[in-house]
């Protein structure tokens, strides 16, 4: 049986780039071994207000993304080992521009990013594909038919997001064994990997025992930032559960 695949996500730039790439720097002390970045979007309409708050702090604060992309290329070439992955929605995309995007995660050996958005940005999607580099589909935690859908067309691997608010559940369809249940009924293969919401070890077993094949976890620690003592008893407690 594969391993539980956990990644942890760090938004970036608040309150500072800085800041915030010395704390992936105590994870990877600690022994994680993927880590997530996201580039602060203006429109970030999937995001709890948490981190909604941050990304408009960093766009703010610096105003361009050329500060972040030297940033993390400067960060990747002191710690060349970790599995490094990132998270855009379209409006980063379109400001970066694809082609230098994508030379970005060759530059910096980034073999799996999620790229927010429909429509045309489905074509910057297949040119990261075409160069090699996955890209993440996404299921919202009412199951649309239509983010099913284009996860079973495309055979990407699933995000599938945990309880939103104002959100009625499909077919009363509340945990994660029965909505992953129902995807895989729908005819997907591709991995899931649980996000959104999960705040502890025994959060995070929920979505493996119920057939996830990783997870993404960010909020639950970034909101400890300030605490080094909690979030590293909170990183030991996600950890020992992905392992166990």
């Amino acid at each position: 049986m594969a391993s539980f695949h956990l990644i942890h996500y760090i938004s970036l730039g608040s309150p500072s780039i800085e800041y915030s790439l010395s704390k992936a720097e105590e994870y990877l002390d600690y022994g994680v071994k993927a880590l997530q970045f996201d580039l602060p979007s203006r429109n970030p309409y999937r995001e709890s207000p948490f981190i909604q708050e941050k990304m408009a702090y960093a766009y703010k604060k610096y105003g361009n993304y050329e500060v972040f992309l030297e940033a993390l290329t400067n960060f990747r070439q002191k710690h060349p080992d970790f599995e490094m992955q990132m998270v855009s929605y379209e409006d980063v995309v379109l400001t970066i521009g694809t082609t230098r995007y994508i030379q970005f995660c060759q530059k910096n050996h980034i073999k799996t990013v999620r790229i927010a958005g429909t429509g045309v940005i489905e074509r910057a999607r297949m040119d990261m594909n075409g160069a090699g580099i996955d890209t993440l589909t996404y299921i919202d935690f009412n199951l649309p038919q239509e983010d099913i859908d284009f996860a079973i067309q495309t055979g990407r691997a699933i995000m599938l997001r945990n309880v939103r608010t104002n959100q009625v559940p499909r077919d009363n369809m509340v945990s994660w064994k029965n909505r992953m249940a129902f995807i895989r009924k729908c005819g997907a293969t591709a991995p899931i990997y649980a996000t959104a919401g999960i705040k502890n070890g025994t959060g995070l077993l929920e979505a493996k025992e119920a057939g996830a094949s990783g997870a993404y976890v960010g909020s639950c620690l970034m909101d400890l930032w300030d605490d080094d003592k909690a979030m590293l008893a909170l990183l030991d407690d996600l950890e020992h559960a992905a392992n166990a």
